[in-house]
C-alpha cells in the first residue's frame, strides 16, 4: 500500500463520517428523544476505533497516537 492509497482511504472515511454526522444531527433535530441512542452509536464507534488503534499499536509495537501532533488538531 502506498501513501496515495492511504490518502484515498482517509478521504473516503471522512466522507462517510461527515454523512453519518449530518444524518445524526438531522435525526436529533427531528426527534430530540433519539439523542441518547445516536450518542450511544457514536460512543460505540469511537470506542471501537480507539480500541483498534491501541490493539494495532500493541501488535506492531508502534505508538500510533504518537504520530499525531494533537495541538495541531482543531
Amino acid at each position: 500500500m502506498n501513501e496515495q492509497n492511504i490518502d484515498n482511504h482517509l478521504r473516503e472515511a471522512l466522507t462517510h463520517l461527515e454523512s453519518a454526522l449530518n444524518q445524526s444531527v438531522r435525526c436529533v433535530l427531528e426527534n430530540d428523544s433519539t439523542k441518547k441512542e445516536i450518542g450511544l452509536k457514536w460512543e460505540q464507534f469511537l470506542g471501537e476505533f480507539m480500541g483498534q488503534i491501541r490493539e494495532k499499536g500493541k501488535k506492531s509495537r508502534l505508538n500510533l497516537l504518537g504520530w499525531i501532533s494533537f495541538p495541531r488538531i482543531r
